[in-house]
């Protein structure tokens, strides 16, 4: 687990530096007060400052947290609700507004995963991960790559020429690179850069 060690005129403001310093909320730390304030003797000499310990001892709970605060200024109306599964963290999303917060192709959605993921790797010293679904979303969008990944394979076996999709993101990328890795005659592999970069399907030499 991620901790500081830091000093103030008060634990008080010991503990909010700390909570500065590693950007999460109260809520998801454990702090151990090393040492109380002493105020100087005749304010001259003596004194000492306090200092705490500070803990991430919740590292999801900073992801839910800044979930919560980007829905909020979204203004849009969205239940979020969260629960771990081992080394994960599983975000659903549902609402009246959840249509906007998925945006055009999941882009949205895939967008504010991969900033929550980006929070939960500062928070976490170790391997943690966040999956971020909204009303069934990445399933029904699974299920259409799958299909898409089939399809564009026959025609590259018919044709005999390379076929570009495109620009996904690194999840949908993976699906289609899954759908098709037991094909005997296709391959494939991801070519450009981000925010273009997309599957390619070709013949198996």
């Amino acid at each position: 687990m991620k901790r500081i060690t830091m000093g103030g005129q008060t634990v008080e403001e010991a503990v909010e530096k700390a909570l500065a310093q590693l950007h999460v909320p109260k809520e998801a730390v454990d702090i151990v007060v090393l040492q109380h304030e002493k105020r100087p003797f005749l304010g001259l000499f003596g004194g000492k400052e306090a200092i705490v310990e500070v803990t991430i001892s919740n590292p999801f709970y900073c992801v839910e947290s800044f979930l919560k605060q980007v829905i909020e200024q979204m203004n849009v109306r969205v239940h979020l609700s969260c629960h771990s599964e081992k080394d994960r963290l599983v975000v659903l999303l549902s609402g009246p507004d959840v249509a906007r917060v998925i945006g055009k192709h999941g882009q949205t959605l895939n967008a504010l995963q991969l900033l929550a993921q980006g929070v939960l790797n500062r928070c976490a010293d170790r391997s943690l991960y966040v999956v971020i679904d909204a009303e069934g979303y990445r399933k029904r969008r699974e299920e259409t790559l799958v299909r898409l990944a089939k399809s564009m394979a026959k025609k590259v076996v018919q044709t005999g020429k390379d076929m570009s999709l495109e620009p996904m993101s690194a999840w949908e990328r993976k699906v289609i690179h899954a759908a098709l890795s037991d094909d005997e005659k296709v391959q494939t592999f991801s070519a450009g850069t981000e925010p273009h970069r997309h599957v390619v399907i070709s013949l198996k030499q």
